[in-house]
């Protein structure tokens, strides 16, 4: 799956509950969502997304995989 019609480069913030693991927002140019085996969690379905991390200043992190609540997650499409 990819993310819908946004622009390129477009940067994803999720808060600390929407995602598992890690300290404080995660900010995040997300490059695919890992649809075919999403995770059944606190009555809440979850999904793998890869991306590159980047920093609230604009700064890039580095490569992420993260686990994210599929409600907070953008539209996709098939791709």
């Amino acid at each position: 799956m990819t993310i819908d019609d946004r622009p390129a480069g477009t940067i994803w913030t999720f808060a600390e509950e929407d995602y598992r693991y890690g300290i404080g927002p995660l900010r995040i140019r997300i490059s695919r969502v890992l649809a075919g085996a999403p995770l059944q969690q606190d009555g809440d379905v979850w999904y793998e997304v890869e991306g590159v991390e980047v920093s609230d200043q604009g700064q890039v992190i580095g490569p992420r995989r993260a686990t994210i609540r599929a409600s907070r997650l953008p539209t996709v499409r098939r791709g």
